[in-house]
């Protein structure tokens, strides 16, 4: 009974981790697609992109948005990179999420 025990106990964990790691991701894919929007618009910048994309995680993500990274890269296509750390199923252990999004520059 111990066993199973720990078995079902280990994969709830399992189950919690992978639910927190999709959350994240779908969080930080709609910030990078709003920053690359922001930023590719016919007036944005990508000072404005990376704000935009900041907003948003700390909006959503609340306080385990603290290791986020945000990065831009201007061009005819318009590239938001969101990067941080899932919130974890035990305390702080969690894994590094990598989403990037692009939009063709308003002319």
């Amino acid at each position: 009974m111990l066993f199973g025990m720990m078995a079902v106990i280990l994969s709830m964990l399992l189950i919690f981790e992978v639910t927190a790691y999709w959350h994240a991701r779908n969080v930080f894919d709609e910030a990078a697609a709003e920053g690359a929007r922001v930023a590719a618009a016919y007036d944005g910048t990508c000072a404005e992109g990376v704000a935009a994309a900041r907003s948003l995680v700390r909006a959503s993500g609340g306080s385990w948005s603290k290791g986020l990274r945000v990065t831009c890269v201007d061009g005819p296509m318009v590239t938001v990179t969101v990067t941080g750390i899932t919130p974890g199923a035990l305390g702080k252990a969690g894994f590094k999420a990598r989403v990037s999004e692009s939009a063709p520059k308003e002319r």
